[in-house]
């Protein structure tokens, strides 16, 4: 949830049409940023996402985690 919230801004627009709607930490919330990884332009009036837009956001947040969470573990090869 940390690293959702940190990269949330990010993929805010500046209109008030752009911006997450749903309360922050549930899960619209969570399933609205991971959209909007997957290519989904945040518009109401647009569709909602489909599967494929919300697996594409899921892979791309796996990377992204892995990246936010190397600084913060032990777990790092050095070799």
């Amino acid at each position: 949830m940390q690293c959702l919230s940190d990269i949330e801004p990010t993929l805010q627009g500046n209109t008030e049409k752009q911006q997450n709607p749903h309360p922050r930490l549930s899960l619209p919330w969570a399933t609205w940023i991971i959209a909007r990884l997957g290519g989904w332009s945040g518009y109401r009036s647009q569709r909602p996402p489909g599967m494929p837009t919300i697996t594409r956001g899921l892979q791309r947040f796996e990377a992204i985690f892995i990246g936010w969470i190397l600084p913060i573990s032990r777990l790092v090869c050095t070799r």
